[in-house]
């Protein structure tokens, strides 16, 4: 006897085979998409064409038909760029693909239900992480890990000036850059990501702040991540709020923590050709009008600490 389960997948199967016979089938480009789209959880039109190589036109014919046979989902915001999300059918193929968790059918697809605020702030950490993904196939830095979701999330015990509290450490994203300039053991670069659209008040930053360096201190990362050590870097919208932010954390750390936070203006990471190993973030250990490298080149690494 089957499970309820079970007919849905039949049903899932037949719905599928009948796809194929009214001329249309699965590829394996097509499954590269989906696996994409999986890795992001969303991605705007052009950033599946640069991260696949596809000519524009077939591109968009093919996301509509992945669309009109619901392998695709798609949001749409007046005087936005469509986003695609997962469909139900392309969730099926992953799982039989072994990449998703069979666990993820069962979850109810909510995408039509995303506030606009909630869609920006993810499709910011997007941009990020298909930036960094597109740099590492022209720098010696690669990208080697990238970690999103409720598995990051913390919290730690801050003692300082301001007293005793609990305070929660939920990074946007945890990713490591691999850098094969270096010897084995000296060759990485952990970092978690804040995505700062701007919304976070003052009081709220310097929690984030607090958080983290209490973090670092008590050494949390190395049970929770298996690492020796991170830096946070903040993204803001804007120039002006990275420099505010920066000197916000100037005021609340102390010297010896500074070193570990970096922000930088979404446009210049964005607009960088080496995104990676150029100069482009803000420390707080230093004046604004000296910029950092995420991962400095191998001479520069003595001067920067």
């Amino acid at each position: 006897m089957h499970s309820i389960e079970s007919v849905q997948f039949d049903n899932q199967l037949s719905g599928r085979r009948e796809s194929s016979a009214r001329g249309f089938a699965l590829t394996e480009g097509d499954i590269q998409i989906l696996g994409l789209i999986l890795d992001h959880r969303f991605l705007r039109r052009e950033q599946v064409g640069a991260l696949t190589g596809r000519h524009p036109k077939r591109l968009h014919r093919r996301l509509s038909k992945l669309e009109h046979h619901r392998y695709l989902t798609t949001i749409r915001f007046p005087r936005q760029k469509y986003l695609y999300g997962l469909g139900r059918a392309g969730l099926q193929t992953l799982v039989e693909q072994g990449r998703a968790d069979v666990e993820l059918l069962g979850e109810r697809l909510r995408t039509h239900e995303l506030t606009e605020l909630f869609l920006k702030h993810e499709m910011m950490i997007v941009d990020i992480h298909v930036r960094l993904t597109l740099a590492s196939d022209k720098e010696c830095v690669r990208l080697s890990v990238w970690q999103e979701g409720a598995d990051l999330h913390d919290s730690v015990v801050a003692v300082d000036n301001r007293g005793t509290s609990r305070l929660p450490v939920r990074p946007d994203a945890f990713f490591t850059l691999l850098d094969s300039r270096r010897p084995e053991g000296a060759n990485r670069a952990n970092y978690v990501l804040e995505a700062d659209r701007s919304t976070t008040t003052q009081a709220r930053f310097l929690e984030k702040i607090r958080a983290y360096w209490a973090y670092i201190e008590q050494g949390h990362h190395e049970k929770k991540f298996a690492i020796k050590g991170f830096r946070v870097l903040t993204v803001t919208l804007t120039d002006a709020r990275a420099k505010n932010l920066l000197a916000l954390a100037v005021s609340e750390l102390p010297e010896r923590a500074r070193k570990y936070f970096l922000f930088v203006p979404l446009s210049r990471l964005l607009g960088s050709a080496k995104p990676i190993g150029e100069r482009l973030c803000y420390c707080s250990r230093t004046a604004t009008d000296v910029l950092h490298a995420l991962v400095p080149t191998p001479n520069g690494l003595q001067k920067e600490g």
